[in-house]
């Protein structure tokens, strides 16, 4: 079985066909390595796959939770002065 891997690069898209492979009682997709090292991603990362009742998946980096608390800290500290710049 074939599965579409499209992975974001910024505002393009790479479109790839991969196989699935068995692992186990589970299967596996290869990621070529160096889409990983253009990608920042590392084995042992966690990464978000879509996908599609056509059998399409999308596959992206999951953003490290740190990021996401440090942003929401960020937003949640400057929320007022945020909000006027959005409406100036």
């Amino acid at each position: 079985m074939l599965v579409d891997a499209i992975l974001l690069v910024h505002y393009n898209a790479i479109i790839m066909q991969r196989k699935l492979i068995k692992v186990g009682t589970s299967a596996a997709v290869l990621i070529p390595k160096s889409l990983m090292d253009e990608q920042g991603m590392k084995i042992g990362d966690m990464i978000d796959i879509d996908v599609s009742k056509k059998g399409k998946a999308t596959v992206k980096s999951v953003i490290d939770p740190k990021v996401t608390q440090w942003t929401d800290e960020f937003i949640e500290e400057y929320k007022p002065l945020l909000k006027k710049l959005a409406h100036s």
